[in-house]
Parts: structure tokens; sequence; C-alpha cells
């Protein structure tokens, strides 16, 4: 081809057809240009696709730390959940007069698990490799970006919380380890095979626990505190694996949204969404609570809704969506004088149950008499829009404690899903 392209070259200048030649040259560069364009095309297209394809080797690698991370997340939750329930019971079997061997086992098995409690710990390698790379910068701008970053923020967050947590039980378990009980550890461990010698410490055993250590110890997990952060962790870091798993870098508006809940500071002021997707702002608190006490009423988040299960035999229960007074107040309240409406979805297991959706101001007393409307639910989702003025005239609204509540008067109990809750300016 080059021999060609000489031989037309020395042909035109011995005709001395100079103006063809330098056309015929000028024509041989572009060539020539083009070809190389072409190259470069290729090997730049070549070279995208390798980073594209080490990219998402990083993001898999990331997918696979979090789903480990999701999975502690929920064995933590649960066992959290288990010293939760189970705390009451703690409280009356360490007093009972008449302590037996069975409590004893009962006892000690709580305790074992609330000072083995271990702390929360993100794999963050995946991360980490995708930053030190610099593959991170090829995600700048992206949903998934925005994820990413929240997420490993959040859970070093929890990580932190969760050792602060781990160092306070270890201080306590240390304190009382100073205290001379009258037995040592070792008699414990052989009584959790045979009960002998269990007569011999039983009075000792039961001073120990309910030493002021112990009642610290137990006290900081009477609630499940870890609840919050579990179904955080959960909402980011499935939506980041459903992104990874369609190969996608923007997620929907209504992830986008939901996530930026999550960072919504305290203030004065309402913001519209009370729940979104099953997704609580962090600016708001669920409480439960009936006529027997709150544990009578439980709620499970799962997909894209809350669910509430209320037990039988009931005169009463109530699910409230409180402004949370983050530790400072009693009853916190926001202004929400600039909406007009609320609107709610929600749906029974069975169609026709009876709710009441209630609103209560801070002046308002806990004897029933705060605005209430009247719903019968359907087994499929149903959107129930309300007059704020109209429909909840004691509610003050610019003192505004309870901002949604449901409520529920049915010996028989019922299940409530709940998906969305929202303040409307028109």
């Amino acid at each position: 081809m080059i021999k060609l392209f000489h031989n037309i070259r020395k042909q035109l200048l011995e005709e001395g057809k100079i103006y063809n030649y330098l056309k015929y040259a000028f024509g041989e560069i572009i060539l020539v240009v083009i070809g190389i364009l072409i190259a470069l095309q290729i090997n730049n297209w070549n070279q995208n696709r390798i980073e594209n394809e080490m990219l998402w080797g990083y993001l898999n690698n990331i997918r696979i730390n979090i789903e480990n991370d999701l999975n502690q997340a929920s064995d933590l939750n649960f066992i959290n959940e288990q010293l939760a329930n189970n705390t009451s019971n703690f409280w009356r079997l360490r007093s009972k007069k008449d302590f037996t061997f069975t409590d004893f086992k009962v006892t000690e098995d709580y305790l074992n698990i609330l000072f083995s409690l271990e702390s929360f710990e993100p794999n963050t390698s995946g991360f980490e490799t995708l930053k030190t790379t610099g593959y991170l910068g090829k995600l700048q701008g992206t949903d998934i970006e925005t994820l990413l970053l929240t997420y490993y923020e959040f859970a070093a967050q929890v990580n932190k919380w969760q050792n602060k947590k781990r160092t306070f039980i270890d201080n306590l378990l240390m304190e009382n380890n100073k205290t001379n009980w009258g037995f040592s550890y070792e008699a414990l461990f052989n009584l959790g095979r045979d009960s002998t010698g269990f007569i011999d410490i039983k009075d000792n055993y039961q001073k120990m626990i309910k030493a002021p250590t112990y009642d610290a110890a137990v006290v900081s997990h009477g609630y499940n505190y870890f609840l919050p952060s579990k179904l955080k962790l959960h909402f980011i870091g499935k939506s980041i694996l459903d992104l990874i798993n369609q190969h996608k870098l923007q997620a929907s508006d209504q992830v986008m949204r939901s996530v930026a809940l999550y960072k919504t500071d305290f203030s004065d002021i309402g913001q519209e969404e009370v729940l979104i997707n099953g997704i609580i702002p962090k600016s708001v608190h669920i409480l439960t609570d009936s006529n027997k006490g709150f544990d009578q009423l439980k709620f499970e988040v799962n997909e894209d809704y809350l669910e509430f299960n209320i037990k039988p035999d009931l005169n009463w229960a109530a699910a409230m969506f409180v402004v949370d007074s983050l530790g400072f107040n009693n009853r916190p309240t926001k202004d929400f004088t600039a909406y007009k409406k609320i609107k709610v979805e929600l749906k029974g297991i069975n169609g026709g149950e009876k709710v009441e959706l209630a609103l209560k101001d801070k002046y308002d007393p806990d004897d029933g008499t705060e605005s209430r409307v009247l719903l019968t639910l359907s087994k499929d989702w149903q959107t129930y829009t309300f007059d704020l003025q109209k429909d909840f005239p004691n509610a003050d609204l610019k003192y505004l404690y309870q901002l949604a509540g449901f409520v529920v008067q049915d010996p028989k109990g019922l299940t409530l899903h709940v998906r969305n809750i929202r303040f409307l300016k028109e």
C-alpha cells in the first residue's frame, strides 16, 4: 500500500502535475490523520471500557461489604430487641423472694448476652479502595456517590456510638468486679451445668444483680436504641445495592428525598413529611401506648411501610408520631400553621378495621379529648386527606406535638400498615 502511494506521487511529479500532486498529498495526510483519530478513538473506547469494568468491580466489592454490614446490623438489632423485651422480666425476677434456680439461669442468660454484646463494625475496605484508586472521582455528581458518602459517614457514627456504649458496659462490669460478692465467677459458670451450690450463693447473687452497676447496664438496654440506626443503614444500604445490581448511577427522586429526610435538623418549623415510604425523618419519633402499657403495640419496618401490631383484649392502643425531643424537652413542638391539610396512606390486613387519626398540641391533656377522625380501612392501600382546621379544631397548629396518631379501640386487636404521612400547604 505504501509502495502504491509512493508510485502515484512519483508519477505526478514526473508529469509536472504539481497541483494534482498537492491535492493528492493533502488527501493522503487527511487519510493518515483520520487513521490516527480512529486508532485513538478505539484506544480511548477500550480504555474507557477497561476503566468502567474496574469501576463496577470496585462497586461489586462494596456491594458485598454492605450486604455483610446489613446482616450484621440485623443480628445486632435482633439481640438488642430481645434484651429490651426481656428487661421487665429481669427486674421482676431479681426481686423475687422465692428466687429459684430457673430464675438464676434466666437472669444469667440475660446478663451474659448484655455484657457480651458486640459493636457494629462496618467493612469499609471496598470503599477505601474506591477512594485510594481515584475511582470515586468517576462517580462525582451522581446519586450513588451521595448515597455512598452518606452511608459510610453514618456507618462510622454508628460504630462510634456502639463503641462508646461497649466501653460504658465494660466500665460498669469492671466497677462491679471490685466488690467481693461472696462467690467466684467460676462458681457461677459451674452452676450453669449443675445446680449444686445454688442455695449457698443465691442471696449474694441477688444482691449483686441489684447493684447500681447492674441497674445502669440494664437500663441502657431497656429500649432498643439501635433500631433507628438499623433502619437508616438498611434503607441507604439497600438503595446502594439496588443501583449496583442494576448497573445504575442515578436513583429515583423518591429515594434521594428519603435520604435527605435523614439529615433534617431539628427546628421550630414543621416539615411536610412525617413519614415517606416507611422512612421516619430525623426529627420525628414514634411512641406507642395502651391501657395495658406501651409493649402491647409493636411496630416493624418493612420494605416501604411501617407495620403496627396491636394485641387483643385492649380498651385502647395508640401509635403516635411526635416531634423528637432530642433529649431536651418533655413535649417539644413545631409550627404547622403554614399547612392546610394532612394526607395519610394506610391499609389493614383484612379490610374493615376501624382506626382514628388524631393530632395533638402540647397543651392537650392525655385523656382522649384531642380531635380525631374515624377511618375504615381497606385491605388495599388507600390515601385519606383531611382539612387541619375543620377536622382537627382542638389542635393548635402553632404548637403541634403529636403530628399524627392512630388510635384503636378494638378488643380483638388488629394490624395496621402505614406508608406515607404528609402535610400539605394547599
